[in-house]
């Protein structure tokens, strides 16, 4: 991470040392200081953001001291390794696709008695659900992110369509797929794109399988159901964005890593995206004042992605009570409002709308989001979050590449994808 422009705050943060544990250090303190790490993503800002958190928290818990970490490389291959050498960070960011795993193996610690409990009547089922599981709470959702639709107004304009203003006037598939097809003949190239981000992104086309009626897995929360009817529909009305050239070849959920959608939409490619939050920033400098923002699209039902991280406690911490404070310090209503508000995410407390956050740009479509957040199924939460999520993910990524490809009829994507789905969930 560049350190230019970063404050000494920051500077810190990412050194993996808290201001008061520098500063104890410094002084010769005591050695029984209790010693917390935090492990976050390289995102500066976030980083300055939980350690001025912890530091707060540092000054009401004297002999603490609290390091902000960055977590390194692949997520799975780095926190196993630091587990099986007792050295995993005490607190972990974590999204809900890879929470489920590391809950259910013992990685976790159970929070239940350091969360208050009123802290459940400020999430819905869906984001509570994240870290609660039938033995425990293994984690607190912190903030989210969800899809809506990006569109360049200029391409709108040039079709005549206005673009829907609330979720009860959503675009339904085959309305989008018409637009997407005018879009297309306006900029020469595609219809619109999708915000995938790499193969482990898979699952953020899921939304699509919900908005049919399908479902990524039983009521069990553990049989794969995507041979269903509802499921092999939205495989293929996938199928038909590739087959009619509406959608790139290079914008595919295992193939097209980073932010080719985005990337398309920039240059004129595209006149539509299905998109998270993180589009904002790039659009604002690349197209500023010619775009804007209509709700996620839906079918029978309406669905968005699950985006966002939690925090939890690793089984490798020395003081799991106090990390687990620590947590739910952070996760408190004031501490979501400045976190969030620093950093442009969504809060994941439903109390909490674009007003109390205070967003410095685009409040109107930050609320847009905040309301998506409220179209995401129990079930797909629960089914992301499962247990066996992780290697699920990886065999969704294989199957649903093939079917948009054409390599697999969407009755054949469906049987095979559930098929070796099974072989994971029976071992």
């Amino acid at each position: 991470m560049p350190t230019q422009g970063l404050s000494r705050r920051a500077f810190i943060a990412v050194a993996g040392i808290s201001v008061a544990g520098a500063l104890a250090a410094c002084s010769g303190a005591p050695t029984g200081t209790r010693h917390l790490r935090l492990s976050s993503w390289n995102i500066p800002l976030d980083l300055e953001s939980y350690q001025a958190i912890a530091d707060e928290f540092v000054a009401n818990h004297p002999g603490t001291s609290v390091a902000v970490e960055v977590t390194t490389g692949q997520f799975h291959q780095w926190f196993i390794t630091r587990l099986a050498a007792d050295l995993a960070p005490d607190i972990i960011r974590i999204t809900p696709q890879q929470i489920g795993r590391y809950a259910a193996n013992g990685s976790l610690v159970d929070l239940t008695g350091a969360v208050p409990t009123d802290y459940r009547d400020d999430y819905s089922e869906p984001f509570w659900a994240i870290g609660a599981k039938e033995d425990g709470l293994f984690g607190v959702f912190q903030h989210t992110d969800n899809f809506i639709t990006y569109y360049h107004r200029g391409v709108l304009d040039r079709i005549g369509v206005t673009a829907p203003a609330s979720l009860d006037e959503a675009w339904h598939w085959d309305e989008f797929l018409e637009i997407a097809r005018e879009a297309r003949q306006v900029t020469g190239g595609y219809g619109f794109g999708y915000g995938w981000s790499g193969p482990e992104t898979a699952y953020r086309w899921l939304p699509i399988v919900y908005q049919n009626g399908g479902a990524f897995l039983g009521d069990d929360g553990e049989t794969p159901s995507m041979d269903s009817p509802e499921a092999i529909g939205a495989l293929d009305f996938g199928r038909r964005w590739y087959a009619e050239g509406l959608v790139s070849p290079a914008n595919m959920s295992k193939s097209g890593g980073g932010a080719v959608a985005r990337d398309l939409f920039l240059t004129g490619q595209i006149g539509l995206m299905l998109d998270n939050p993180e589009s904002i920033a790039a659009l604002d400098e690349g197209l500023p004042d010619e775009w804007g923002t209509a709700p996620m699209i839906r079918n029978t039902g309406e669905a968005s992605d699950l985006g966002g991280n939690a925090l939890a406690v690793t089984r490798s911490s020395k003081y799991p009570e106090l990390a687990a404070e620590l947590v739910a310090h952070i996760t408190s209503r004031a501490n979501v409002v400045e976190f969030c508000r620093r950093g442009n995410w969504l809060p994941a407390r439903s109390s909490l709308d674009a007003a109390d956050i205070g967003y410095e740009r685009h409040a109107d479509t930050m609320q847009q989001f905040i309301d998506q957040a409220g179209t995401i199924p129990l079930s797909m939460v629960r089914a992301e979050s499962g247990r066996y999520f992780s290697s699920l993910n990886s065999v969704f990524a294989d199957y649903l590449d093939l079917c948009l490809l054409g390599e697999l009829t969407p009755a054949q994507a469906g049987a095979q994808m559930t098929e070796a789905m099974r072989s994971v969930t029976t071992r």
